[in-house]
């Protein structure tokens, strides 16, 4: 992966994309788009591990190599400080599972800008 060197962030953008799929499937949703999301959304996490770089300038490198526009919107939307407004499934699917299906809460030591964002809609059911 050109962008993502380190296992744990492969990890993570596999399991956000395993939770996209499922919840694509429940709502009856175009599978492809939702898994691509997933797996993208993180991408530029260790070249640009701040905020507002991260996503914003992700973003725009996704756009230079044409990435749709609602995938590119999504992943805007799932860091709060970027305030963009969650109004898609995919965007609010997309919040809710990204950190979720981890299987480890986050810890004050975290590096990820949601470490402690505590207003998670609906996160899926731990099973």
């Amino acid at each position: 992966c050109e962008f993502t060197q380190s296992d744990a962030l492969r990890k993570h953008g596999l399991a956000v994309e395993a939770c996209l799929v499922a919840y694509a499937r429940k709502f009856g949703e175009d599978e492809t788009l939702w898994s691509v999301t997933g797996l993208l959304h993180d991408f530029d996490w260790e070249v640009h591990p701040q905020v507002p770089d991260h996503p914003m300038k992700g973003s725009l490198i996704l756009a230079e190599r044409g990435v749709p526009e609602v995938i590119r919107t999504a992943i805007v939307s799932h860091v709060p400080e970027s305030h963009a407004a969650r109004q898609t499934p995919l965007e609010k699917a997309l919040f809710a599972c990204d950190d979720w299906p981890d299987s480890s809460p986050p810890t004050p030591t975290s590096s990820h800008p949601r470490a402690f964002t505590t207003s998670t809609p609906n996160p899926p059911a731990r099973r």
